[in-house]
């Protein structure tokens, strides 16, 4: 399992997203590139091969995301960032998990694991998506980010977490024939710290086929546990607003 794979996933994954909000993308062997200004929390364009040329992502509208940080898109205006749009100060990595089984442990009993299967429930994962990324008061227009056309494609999964019946968690996947890339694992602010994000995790594993993220810094410990294992880092391009 390789950085390639990740990308691979990560392109895939984004390439679904943008085709339900009705944007274009498009991929070659060495770059898979927006051709729409995608929303900010999805990528302009995606290094799949480590020789990739600066020039094939160089008008990239978006975050380039530099798979081997192997470029240097300083010359065509860009400054790297961390995923919060700041001064970067370290790589994020690359984490995959072999295919096996998953290590043993509890969902919280109080923790009610919904898979999306209705526009209703899309709604819903985009509002605590969104709580869990920007805080309490962050808010985006419905269907903005992610649309209910996604249920089209069947290689995506989407988990709510709900406590008391009030949605608290959210985590997704998508497949491949050769790997499940697993995102935008988050809790909200009150309800964090108590093992609902690696219940999700947990449950976007297949055992059958190997797994990939990009962890947080404050996620790592929780990942290794799972079985996942550093493989490489990443860097993301932004120009300046």
């Amino acid at each position: 399992m390789t950085v390639a794979f990740c990308a691979d996933v990560v392109a895939a994954w984004h390439a679904s997203w943008l085709a339900a909000l009705g944007l274009r993308s498009e991929r070659s062997d060495s770059v898979w590139r927006a051709v729409d200004a995608p929303p900010f929390i999805y990528f302009g364009a995606i290094a799949l091969a480590p020789d990739v040329s600066a020039t094939a992502v160089s008008e990239t509208q978006g975050t380039v995301c530099d798979s081997w940080s192997t470029l240097d898109l300083e010359p065509f205006g860009f400054v790297e960032r961390d995923r919060d749009g700041r001064a970067a100060t370290a790589r994020e990595p690359w984490f995959v998990r072999p295919a096996g089984p998953i290590p043993a442990g509890a969902v919280p009993p109080e923790l009610e694991v919904v898979r999306v299967s209705t526009p209703a429930e899309v709604a819903e994962f985009e509002r605590v998506s969104v709580r869990g990324f920007g805080g309490d008061d962050a808010a985006v227009e419905t269907g903005s980010l992610h649309p209910a056309s996604i249920l089209d494609d069947p290689r995506m999964t989407m988990l709510t977490g709900r406590v008391g019946g009030d949605a608290v968690a959210a985590a997704m996947s998508y497949r491949t024939d050769a790997v499940v890339g697993i995102y935008g694992v988050t809790t909200v602010a009150s309800a964090r710290g108590r093992g609902y994000g690696s219940a999700l995790t947990r449950a976007l594993i297949d055992p059958v086929v190997p797994a990939s993220l990009s962890p947080s810094p404050e996620a790592e410990n929780l990942y290794r546990r799972l079985g996942f294992e550093q493989v490489g880092a990443l860097r993301q391009w932004q120009r300046p607003s």
